[in-house]
C-alpha cells in the first residue's frame, strides 16, 4: 500500500535536537517526505552525558519541559539523530507498545540496533555492523531548501549582482575541539583561493563562522599576496543578527564556493547548491572522518580539493547533493507501506 492510497496520513515526530548539527537533520528528512510532521524539542539535562547502556530506553537525559512534550497518543513514525535522540526513540517505541516505526540518522550504537527499523549512516563513520536496517549515506542531511536559496537570493540581489563576474563564494570555518586552524593554515587558504581567483576578472566574497576567530588576518594576508582583494567580507559575531549573516546568500549567488573542510555539515551544504565546490583540505587539519569524506565528495563528484584543481577544467561540472531526499526515499520504500493505520 502507498502513502497516496492510506486513508489517513502517518504521525510523525521529528526529535529536534538542541544542538543545531544535530537537530537540522531529522527536521530536513521530516520536510523531505512532504508530509505533516510534529517538531518535539529535545533540550537535554546534565545526565545526558551517560552512556546509552546506562540511559537505556528512556527521558532521564532531557529537560521536564522536554518531558512533557512526549506524551500519548504515541506517533507511527519517529525520526531521530545522535546518540542522545536513539534513547528518548527507543523510549517512545517502549511507551507505544512496539506499535511505533523508528528512523535513526548516524549510528546510534551497537545498543539494540535491531529496534530501529532504519538507521542511515554516513559512509566516513566508517565500517559499522552489517545490518538489514542500516543504509549508507554520503555527508549529512540539513534544511537547505530551494525555496530558502531563493528567498537568499533576492535578499542578497542588490549587493551581490553588481559586482564583477564570476562571483567566488570562501566560507571559512575554522578549529575544532581536536584539531587546529593555525596561522599557517589560515594564510595557506589565502594563498590557494587567490590562485583559483586570479585572473579570473571576478570578485571574491568571504563569510566566517564560530570557530574563525583571528584566523581571518591569515586569509586576508595570504589573498594579499596573490595581489587579491575581496570585495565584501562578513565577520560573524556572536549575538548578531541571522539576516545580516550573508551564507545562503553565498550559496544563491556564487558561481563557485570555497569552503574548509573541518564541518560535516558544512560541506554537505555546500556540496547541495548544485556549484562547483572547492574544499580546503590541508595536512594536519582534518581528522580521520572529515578525511574520510573530503575524499568522498571528491571521489563521488561532489567536489574538488582545493589547490589540486586541474588547470584543463578550472570550472568543474556541479554534482548536486541531496541526502535528505535519499533517506525520505527509504522512508517511502521501507516504513510507510508497513504501517497499519486506522481507517487504512
Amino acid at each position: 500500500m502507498n502513502v497516496d492510497e492510506m486513508n489517513e496520513t502517518p504521525v510523525i515526530w521529528a526529535l529536534i535536537d538542541e544542538r543545531p548539527g544535530t537537530g537540522n537533520q531529522c527536521s530536513a528528512v521530516a520536510k523531505a517526505l512532504e508530509l505533516p510532521f510534529e517538531e518535539k524539542q529535545l533540550i537535554w539535562s546534565s545526565l545526558a552525558n551517560l552512556p546509552n547502556f546506562l540511559m537505556g530506553p528512556s527521558l532521564r537525559g532531557l529537560t521536564a519541559a522536554s518531558k512533557s512534550e512526549l506524551e500519548s497518543p504515541w506517533p507511527d513514525v519517529v525520526i531521530a539523530s545522535g546518540r542522545r535522540g536513539a534513547a528518548v526513540a527507543r523510549y517512545i517505541k517502549k511507551q507505544s507498545l512496539d506499535d511505533c516505526c523508528l528512523v535513526h540518522i548516524m549510528y546510534p550504537g551497537d545498543t539494540a540496533i535491531s529496534e530501529f527499523d532504519l538507521v542511515a549512516v554516513p559512509n566516513h563513520d566508517g565500517a559499522v555492523k552489517n545490518n538489514g536496517n542500516i543504509i549508507r549515506i554520503t555527508g549529512a542531511p540539513h534544511g537547505i531548501d530551494d525555496i530558502q536559496l531563493s528567498r537568499a537570493r533576492m535578499r542578497w540581489q542588490a549587493k551581490f549582482t553588481g559586482l564583477k563576474q564570476p562571483l567566488f563564494g570562501l566560507i571559512v570555518g575554522g578549529a575544532t575541539k581536536r584539531r587546529p586552524f593555525t596561522s599557517a593554515m589560515a594564510e595557506e587558504l589565502g594563498r590557494q583561493t587567490g590562485d583559483l581567483v586570479a585572473g579570473s576578472g571576478g570578485s571574491l566574497l568571504i563569510t566566517t563562522s564560530p570557530r574563525t576567530g583571528d584566523a581571518l588576518a591569515g586569509v586576508l594576508s595570504g589573498l594579499s599576496e596573490k595581489n587579491v582583494k575581496p570585495d565584501y567580507v562578513y565577520r560573524w559575531a556572536a549575538g548578531g543578527s541571522v539576516d545580516d549573516n550573508p551564507y545562503l546568500g553565498f550559496l544563491a549567488h556564487a558561481d563557485q564556493l570555497i569552503v574548509t573542510g573541518e564541518s560535516s555539515s558544512m560541506c554537505s551544504e555546500v556540496c547541495a547548491s548544485g556549484k562547483p565546490v572547492h574544499i580546503f583540505a590541508p595536512d594536519g587539519f582534518l581528522g580521520d572522518k572529515h578525511r574520510r569524506l573530503v575524499d568522498e565528495l571528491v571521489a563521488e563528484g561532489y567536489a574538488q580539493v582545493l589547490g589540486m584543481e586541474p588547470e584543463a577544467t578550472p570550472s568543474p561540472a556541479a554534482k548536486k547533493l541531496d541526502v535528505a531526499a535519499q533517506i525520505a526515499a527509504e522512508i517511502q520504500k521501507r516504513i510507510l507501506p508497513e504501517l497499519e493505520l486506522d481507517g487504512a
